[in-house]
């Protein structure tokens, strides 16, 4: 082969490899999501706690209904028990034309762990580990309006772990930024995570597009 033409062909060669599209990545970091959309009746990867839970079917769409019974906190268990590095998500919506008085959050690290939680009684936005209040702002949620939550657990250098959360309703954008901030010294506990309910008006809440994470540290 002429010396020149086996000098010009890599060149070319190499000139395709730089044209040719990436592969997109593929994000695999959502390790469950589930919006009802398809389902008759809670899925078995739930587990009720305190209470039961139904599927229900309306014009807009299926959603998981949490009962107005009991008036104490009950709601759904569900995912793979973790204790840090992974973030979860959720909407909430009260009935329209009531007065918003139901407690509603997002749980991680099982029964005794940490909660994002709405508190339109006190019109704020409260961060808990167990059922201490660790961190608040004000925040009020519209009744027939849907609310979503996001509330991740991860770890920091010194044995810490960031518990960090977030709330808008359906007409705003997600904020960029954490709403609430708090460094626990104590380590997680293993646990699932969960959605809660606190049906103090007497009216059953409506929960969708639950979704669970892994993060990065």
């Amino acid at each position: 082969m002429d010396r020149r033409v086996a000098f010009i062909v890599p060149l070319l060669l190499a000139g395709v490899a730089c044209v040719t599209p990436p592969t997109p990545a593929v994000d695999t970091s959502g390790i469950f999501q589930e919006t009802f959309d398809k389902r008759q009746i809670l899925p078995p990867a739930f587990t009720p706690v305190n209470s039961t839970a139904t599927v229900v079917k309306t014009a807009a769409g299926r959603y998981l209904e949490l009962p107005a019974t009991p008036k104490s906190e009950h709601g759904v268990l569900f995912g793979p028990a973790m204790s840090e590095g992974f973030r979860v998500g959720a909407r909430f919506r009260e009935t329209a034309g009531e007065q918003a008085e139901a407690t509603f959050a997002v749980g991680l690290s099982g029964l005794s762990g940490y909660r994002l939680r709405v508190n339109p009684e006190r019109q704020q936005l409260e961060l808990c580990r167990d059922t201490a209040v660790v961190q608040k702002v004000p925040f009020q949620s519209v009744p027939g309006q849907w609310t979503h939550l996001r509330l991740q657990v991860r770890p920091l250098p010194g044995l810490k772990w960031a518990v960090q959360g977030k709330a808008w309703d359906e007409s705003q954008q997600e904020p960029e930024a954490w709403t609430l901030e708090w460094t626990d010294t104590a380590k997680p506990e293993l646990g699932q995570a969960a959605v809660w309910v606190t049906p103090f008006g007497g009216e059953p809440v409506a929960v969708d597009d639950i979704r669970l994470w892994l993060i990065e540290p």
